[in-house]
């Protein structure tokens, strides 16, 4: 009976689901998205080229999208896969998203599966779960919910900050908790979502953009809970490249930029020749210079000034040591990249900050993430950072003299700042791998993908943590062995890790016009099925996700051949 109201179901599903994009989008749209098919099997017939692949390896893409541009890199993504083949299911929701299954199908990508069609009838909670979610009380017992291996508290409490771009969470507020709760709810369908996916199709791995989020992250948690390995796609510092890795039920934890510990044994045994120390410069000069987009958006400083001239615009004098507090975007990706030893980030800001304004042995900085500019010019997010009225409460009032805020949009290089800084707290940001390499210790608190390789000093608990802040002013600089584990780390994640990619372009829009600063138009440059299969980027791609098991994607050419003996990683201070 059971399997026949699911049949029904699937019957009367494709056409409630064009009623209903046709009332939310209207034909306007759906005439949009069929003249854009129409575009790309004129110009580009490769993309659209039916390719017979029903023996091969079959990948779950994992799209759940309705924007564009996100489905038309992942359709170039499958077809890749396929002349290679593998055979590509991407999971769309039927309703919702025109996009996704009108392009995935349009460009033969013909083995479309939908959400709705694995989404157990019942929509009230489970009991047994119901009543294990009302004895949450804090913030721990939320990450700590778990279902069936998909850490679904976690990703719940990610998604709420991440909507209502609160840095903290009130969990005595009801709306929060309603939200949380809510937001639970989508997380457990989303698991029940991928059991029975994964029973009907049996993928040999999922291919996804996202995996901390609820929703995606529950699918993925699942499937690595089962042992199906994940694999994501990520953005990295250059527009032409992504981070490739493939994850385990033990590695979940990890960024998609990191180096896994057999890739940092192979870096080790590589040694840090000239050579790569010149391409890490070379590649690190691009990033301050504004060569891509990417980097430029978080650049609001003309040109460098020099460090002296920084430094007497701050009213830095030379006797005391300088450390910057370098804030994250305090509601984004929150709570799923390693661990953290407060609650949330919000308040570890908040800590940070009160802890820098009671020791004046110290001339501190609290340089407020640069994103935040375009955040809330174009955003909306709010009239002012949520940052400045936590320090505002944090301290009572104003920042004392020693205190230095350095705005978002301050007009400060960082090339000069990274050379008058002395020391640099952060949980788990990037500058953990920028300040390294220039000699500068970096204070985190939370684990991430650089804590553990001997050139941070990491911290296990609020005390510990708290004690490495007040032993600044005794704090050295990093010695020259720890300078080359950084640098050797950072040209692991800068110049090794990521996957550039040449048969298509992300054409960004100008930063005073896009709205949310990463707004593009994605253009291929492949157009016959022939250049797709001689596409060396492509090749690379779907080759290491059908037939390797390396869990990083790395250049072949990065780490040729090893140049020095050796040498083990020192332990964190």
């Amino acid at each position: 009976m059971a399997r026949a109201g699911a049949l029904a179901r699937r019957l009367v599903a494709p056409a409630r689901a064009t009623i209903f994009d046709l009332r939310n989008f209207g034909p306007k749209t759906l005439l949009e998205i069929r003249r854009e098919v129409q575009e790309i099997r004129r110009k580009h017939p490769g993309l659209a080229a039916e390719i017979d692949a029903l023996d091969g390896k079959r990948v779950l893409l994992v799209s759940l999208s309705n924007d564009r541009e996100q489905i038309r890199l992942e359709a170039i993504l499958a077809k890749a896969i396929q002349v290679r083949g593998g055979r590509v299911s991407p999971l769309v929701y039927r309703a919702g998203a025109p996009w996704a299954k009108r392009l995935f199908l349009g460009l033969h990508i013909d083995d479309v599966v939908y959400f709705e069609d694995y989404t157990p009838p019942a929509d009230a909670l489970d009991p047994d779960i119901a009543e294990r979610l009302e004895r949450c009380r804090t913030l721990a017992d939320y990450k700590a919910f778990e279902l069936e291996g998909a850490r679904i508290g976690r990703q719940a409490l990610s998604t709420v900050v991440r909507t209502s771009r609160e840095p903290t969470i009130d969990l005595d507020d009801p709306a929060v908790r309603r939200a949380i709760r809510d937001t639970i709810e989508y997380a457990v369908t989303s698991v029940r979502v991928a059991e029975a996916a994964l029973d009907e199709l049996r993928p040999d791995c999922l291919l996804t953009v996202e995996r901390g989020y609820a929703g995606f992250g529950s699918i993925a948690d699942r499937a690595l809970a089962r042992g199906v390995p994940v694999i994501q796609f990520q953005a990295a510092h250059r527009d032409d490249a992504f981070y490739l890795k493939r994850y385990t039920i033990d590695s979940r934890g990890l960024h998609p930029r990191s180096l896994e510990d057999s890739t940092w044994k192979r870096l080790l045994a590589a040694g840090l020749t000239d050579e790569r120390e010149r391409q890490l410069d070379e590649e690190t000069a691009s990033q301050e210079e504004g060569k891509w987009f990417l980097s430029r958006r978080l650049r609001h400083a003309g040109s460098a000034a020099g460090p002296e001239r920084l430094r007497e615009r701050l009213g830095l004098d030379g006797r005391r040591k300088v450390a910057a507090v370098f804030s994250h975007i305090l509601w984004d990706a929150s709570m799923f990249y390693g661990s953290d030893i407060y609650p949330d980030q919000g308040r570890w800001f908040a800590e940070t900050v009160r802890l820098a304004a009671q020791d004046d042995r110290v001339q501190w900085l609290v340089k407020l993430h640069p994103a935040l500019h375009w955040k809330i010019r174009f955003d909306g997010v709010r009239e002012e950072p949520a940052e400045l009225a936590m320090i505002r409460e944090a301290v009572g009032g104003e920042l004392p003299p020693h205190v230095r805020l350095l705005n978002p949009d301050d007009d400060v290089s960082n090339v000069d700042l990274f050379r008058i800084v002395d020391v640099g707290i952060t949980i788990r940001g990037t500058v953990g791998i920028e300040l390294p390499p220039l000699g500068v210790p970096v204070i985190t608190a939370g684990t991430s993908d650089y804590s553990g390789k001997g050139f941070t000093i990491d911290s296990a608990t609020i005390e510990e943590y708290e004690a490495h802040l007040r032993s600044i002013p005794e704090l050295d600089r990093l010695s020259p062995e720890q300078v080359r584990l950084a640098k050797l780390y950072a040209y692991g994640i800068f110049c090794a890790r990521p996957w550039k990619f040449d048969s298509f372009t992300l054409d960004f829009h100008p930063l005073d016009s896009a709205g949310d600063t990463l707004e593009h138009r994605l253009r291929y440059n492949v157009r016959t099925r022939a250049e797709l299969e001689r596409a060396d980027d492509l090749r690379a791609f779907a080759e290491w996700v059908l037939d390797s098991d390396e869990r990083d994607f790395v250049d072949a050419n990065a780490l040729a051949a090893a140049a020095s003996p050796p040498v083990e990683a020192v332990s964190s201070r």
